[in-house]
């Protein structure tokens, strides 16, 4: 894929023709738990951007466990992180994507299809 970033209806078609991706959560474990993007059947990780920003060997030793053969999408709150954490997966190799809005506009699409 040749974009920078995918919108929630363009995830959501993914979802729907099976295709392998997994979320990747790169906001801080606290906002991680209190709720993060969550598919039935696709794996979702949290590895926090400012922890790869900042070369945190633990960050980076999972970033470098992630698979290489799937489409990762990365999902902060808004999109700011996640964009900039997709860019650093691609320079270690990764599939990386964001997610256009993050979390807000994620939540915001899935609300309007109820």
């Amino acid at each position: 894929m040749n974009q920078e970033k995918l919108s929630p209806q363009q995830v959501q078609s993914m979802l729907t023709e099976g295709k392998p991706v997994l979320f990747l959560d790169v906001r801080d474990v606290e906002k991680y738990e209190a709720g993060s993007l969550h598919v039935e059947g696709r794996e979702t990780h949290n590895i926090a951007y400012v922890a790869m920003r900042d070369n945190d060997k633990e960050a980076l030793d999972r970033v470098d466990r992630l698979p290489q053969d799937v489409q990762i999408i990365t999902v902060c709150t808004t999109g700011n992180k996640a964009g900039k954490a997709a860019q650093l997966l691609q320079e270690r190799g990764r599939n990386a994507i964001s997610l256009e809005g993050g979390m807000t506009a994620w939540n915001e699409c899935v609300e309007s299809k109820k």
